[in-house]
């Protein structure tokens, strides 16, 4: 018998207004937490891509061209054995690792595979990613009903969220074309409907090319072109560039000169886009990078809220000295970094003067010579304090 739940309400204004963390990708822009479905063309090489994934991932190395959030994997090699395995993974890599776990036998859905994955969370603290390869053999199930389709995947849904941890089902591609990449998942619509993401692998024509679409709750739809060049897939498009999240320094740099504003989120975005001119900001996101950033920025000192005053509504934030575990330094990765000059072999002065050209700024005076190594490691140093590292003193 299903159990009864209570309902509850939230207005729109508190949903807006709850800190909130911003999303935790585990490969960026590709996985998150939750559930996701890999679906290809038979014998195109899914289960290959998934182990480089999950390769990568236990490594702490990038996929595809893009960072991956180290941590344990959970393989369910579930059409393997393990002499497959071991040919696959000498194929891989030279470098295997404990991060990286097989399991080639789990128990069916209501059947005992829900305790299976939480098993492994138990097992591994820090569990990332577990892939069930494939979702056809952990279903009792041949019925290919919209309803059974979505309760299972919901089920497993369900599972990720609790983990916060990310589940991959590898799946098959219907034979039937379609020119929306989640209509080629075999099944119903109830597989890509219960899924937090999906991504579907397809060959383009008789090459060994394919193209990887990833779409998703709250992500961005990407098409991936790539290759199959032995047992890896290859990316074949220039690889994204990596985009540090600045947000946290750029509102305490700002802040840390103003202390107090109070205005329009268009007025601090404007204010934003003048000061930070290569950061990248929206009016109607401003509040929202606040409460997704809320963590930080409350470290930093900085406090924030909404008023409405005839009407109109403002945002309020406010920069506190004594809770800034920065010590009211400049974060920005641009703010306040002193320029080294370039300098002759033979220089015999022990210092220069170095002018930058914002007339704004002060001059700086930088040494040179032994005296500028000193200088640059007694700056690494501090840098790597203010993050919790410490290493031995420099010896010139």
């Amino acid at each position: 018998m299903t159990k009864r739940i209570e309902i509850e309400f939230k207005s729109s204004v508190e949903i807006m207004n709850t800190p909130m963390k911003k999303r935790r990708f585990i490969v960026d822009e590709m996985i998150y937490p939750g559930l996701h479905v890999l679906s290809g063309d038979p014998k195109i090489g899914k289960s290959w891509m998934m182990m480089d994934m999950c390769l990568a991932i236990a490594k702490g190395e990038k996929f595809l061209g893009r960072k991956t959030e180290q941590g344990h994997v959970v393989y369910m090699a579930l059409e393997d054995t393990s002499d497959n395995l071991q040919t696959r993974m000498y194929e891989l890599t030279d470098e295997p690792t404990d991060n990286l776990q097989y399991v080639l036998l789990v128990n069916t859905l209501g059947n005992g595979l829900e305790d299976d994955l939480r098993k492994c969370k138990e097992t591994f603290s820090d569990l990332k990613l577990i892939v069930i390869d494939t979702l056809q053999k952990v279903r009792d199930t041949v019925d290919m009903k919209y309803g059974s389709d979505y309760k299972d995947v919901s089920t497993l849904k369900s599972i990720a969220d609790e983990l916060g941890i990310a589940i991959i089902l590898v799946h098959h591609n219907r034979k039937q074309q379609d020119s929306n990449p989640n209509n080629m998942i075999l099944g119903t619509n109830g597989i890509p409907g219960a899924s937090d993401g999906c991504l579907v692998l397809q060959r383009n024509g008789d090459s060994k090319n394919a193209v990887l679409n990833i779409s998703g709750r709250g992500a961005p739809s990407l098409d991936i072109n790539v290759i199959r060049d032995g047992a890896k897939w290859k990316l074949l498009d220039k690889p994204p560039e990596d985009k540090p999240d600045n947000f946290p320094s750029v509102i305490h740099d700002f802040m840390l000169e103003r202390k107090e504003f109070r205005g329009s989120a268009s007025e601090l975005c404007e204010l934003l886009c003048k000061k930070f001119p290569s950061e990248e900001f929206k009016n109607n996101w401003m509040y929202r990078e606040l409460l997704q950033h809320d963590e930080e920025v409350h470290s930093l000192g900085i406090s924030y809220g909404k008023t409405k005053s005839n009407g109109t509504r403002s945002i309020c934030v406010r920069y506190e000295a004594d809770r800034d575990s920065s010590g009211s330094k400049l974060l920005y990765p641009e703010s306040g970094a002193p320029a080294v000059p370039e300098t002759s072999s033979n220089a015999d002065i022990s210092s220069q003067t170095v002018t930058p050209s914002a007339s704004d700024v002060k001059t700086i005076a930088v040494p040179v010579g032994d005296k500028l190594i000193e200088w640059a490691a007694n700056r690494i140093t501090e840098k790597l304090a203010e993050q919790g590292i410490e290493v031995e003193p420099f010896q010139p």
